[in-house]
């Protein structure tokens, strides 16, 4: 938990994801049942709605839309 405020201080609410391995190839140590868990702490730690949505999808989501080209 302690990168996702360091990635924020650096680059901005805006740079900071979540990244995944949901097909199995390896081993990490939490999966998506934790999710509401991550969601928690950052609120715990004062990050906005706004700010979450952002962490938790929305910036992936809007810098896929920005780079893949339109169909």
């Amino acid at each position: 938990m302690a990168t996702k405020p360091v990635v924020a201080s650096h680059g901005g609410i805006e740079t900071a994801a979540l990244g995944s391995d949901y097909d199995g190839s390896t081993e990490v140590a939490w999966d998506t049942s934790e999710l509401a868990i991550i969601t928690q702490e950052l609120l715990n730690r004062g990050y906005d709605e706004d700010e979450i949505y952002a962490i938790m999808g929305g910036n992936t989501m809007r810098v896929l839309a920005e780079t893949l080209p339109a169909t």
